[in-house]
């Protein structure tokens, strides 16, 4: 009785200090290993050669592609479908097989491709063509839209292959206009009147053109511009075209000659030196109008003065 009681005693004793005891011990612990520290578990378990194990079982290493992702297959099948049908292909119409062996053996390599065909209707624009048309109802190279385009509708039915998702070949099995295009039509504005409309055509004819200047209603000053400027331009040849811009015997422009003078032919020389003194009379810019002769003219001449 009395040594329990002192057993008791000493353990009541000691349980303050157990937490210092048990802290003054190392504590054991187990250390996660990493996946590439791992050993193989068959050979710590049965010691055996997995090389060995495949050459006794006599399985082949193949490659078979599915949806364009390879994987590596370990299989005693020789056979492609019935390794294809472990695998949980289905192998049908829409399958095609590529193998690089006809029987299963180690390196072969088998490409399941999914096929896939897609018939659709598409519609397709057609251009339309742009039609130009001369017409002297408006000035000289000016255009007016007389007829807007219209694209036409073609329906065309397309058959599309695809390989994997992957689009391979199409072919155009038929079409159909639906909608024929319109198309466009511009004016073009040309000259109202030609050479050929004249009564009288002179050519280059300076003494004619002198002539009717000199018995014109003009100042000697006029009279000097006209005839040095008829001279410069054309050559005095009042049916002058081959410019394709300027015309006639003072080189008008045919646009502006018919907002001015829209009754007057361009090649007629009389109606050129009956508008062109009015313009120069009116404070044209001579210049603007005849800019090369006109300097030429101030450089023999001097300025001309209204």
């Amino acid at each position: 009785m009395k040594k329990a009681k002192l057993f008791l005693f000493i353990l009541i004793c000691l349980l303050p200090a157990l937490p210092i005891i048990i802290l003054g011990f190392k504590v054991s612990y187990i250390k996660a290993s990493e996946s590439d520290n791992i050993p193989d578990a068959s050979k710590i378990i049965f010691y055996f050669d997995p090389e060995e194990i495949k050459n006794v079982y006599n399985l082949n290493l193949v490659t078979v592609v599915i949806n364009s992702i390879p994987r590596k297959v370990l299989t005693n099948r020789t056979d492609v479908i019935r390794l294809l049908q472990d695998l949980g292909v289905v192998v049908n119409n829409n399958k095609r097989i590529i193998s690089t062996t006809d029987k299963v053996q180690t390196g072969t390599v088998i490409r399941v491709i999914t096929m896939g065909t897609v018939i659709e209707i598409e519609e397709e624009a057609i251009p339309f063509k742009t039609e130009s048309v001369a017409t002297k109802e408006i000035p000289y190279g000016e255009t007016l839209v007389a007829q807007e385009g219209v694209l036409g509708i073609r329906t065309k039915e397309v058959k599309r292959i695809y390989e994997d998702g992957v689009l391979v070949s199409e072919e155009t099995l038929s079409e159909e206009i639906i909608q024929e295009p319109v198309h466009s039509i511009i004016k073009v504005g040309v000259l109202k009147y030609s050479p050929d409309d004249l009564d009288v055509q002179y050519g280059y004819n300076c003494k004619h053109w002198y002539s009717v200047v000199n018995a014109g209603n003009y100042t000697d000053q006029e009279k000097r511009l006209l005839k040095f400027m008829m001279e410069c331009e054309s050559g005095c040849n009042a049916e002058s075209n081959k410019n394709s811009t300027y015309k006639g015997l003072f080189q008008w422009n045919p646009k502006y000659w018919d907002i001015f003078f829209p009754e007057d032919n361009i090649f007629d020389g009389y109606a050129q030196i009956k508008n062109t003194i009015w313009k120069i009379r009116n404070g044209v810019n001579l210049y603007s109008y005849w800019p090369g002769c006109y300097r030429q003219y101030v450089a023999k001449h001097g300025e001309f003065t209204r």
